[in-house]
């Protein structure tokens, strides 16, 4: 079920409505995406999925997408979802978190959403170099 963004940023202080919208601004540098609030979170799609947000009083759950595990002290959960597919989880708690690691986990995450979604072809489509 789809909600309004503001039914997400109404619970949240000023300062994470400010991280939210620099956020989508910084995403938007990297490329084009969809922002799809639902009832408990914020879906970021490319082709497919490759972020969420789940919006609290004092600061952003951010997980996105990554296709190997990756260890750093920013990272507050891990989930192996698949054997190349890890939901990483950071924590915004300003717009000074929206960095140049960061950015570089985004376009990471970003990739795999787009690369993803080229494998889901509509099932009439011959793939290349399949005789017919």
């Amino acid at each position: 079920m789809t909600v309004s963004l503001e039914t997400h940023l109404i619970k949240a202080s000023p300062e994470v409505t400010r991280i939210y919208l620099a956020l989508e601004r910084f995403i938007r540098e990297i490329g084009p995406f969809t922002a799809v609030p639902t009832k408990t979170s914020i879906t970021l799609l490319s082709r497919t999925t490759f972020a969420g947000v789940v919006v609290r009083k004092q600061y952003l759950n951010l997980s996105f997408v990554l296709s190997s595990e990756v260890e750093h002290p920013r990272i507050v959960k891990m989930k192996k979802i698949s054997p190349r597919t890890f939901v990483h989880t950071v924590q915004l708690r300003s717009v000074r978190n929206l960095d140049e690691q960061l950015r570089k986990w985004l376009r990471e995450a970003y990739e795999v959403g787009e690369l993803a979604g080229r494998r889901n072809r509509p099932i009439d489509r011959p793939r290349k170099g399949v005789a017919q």
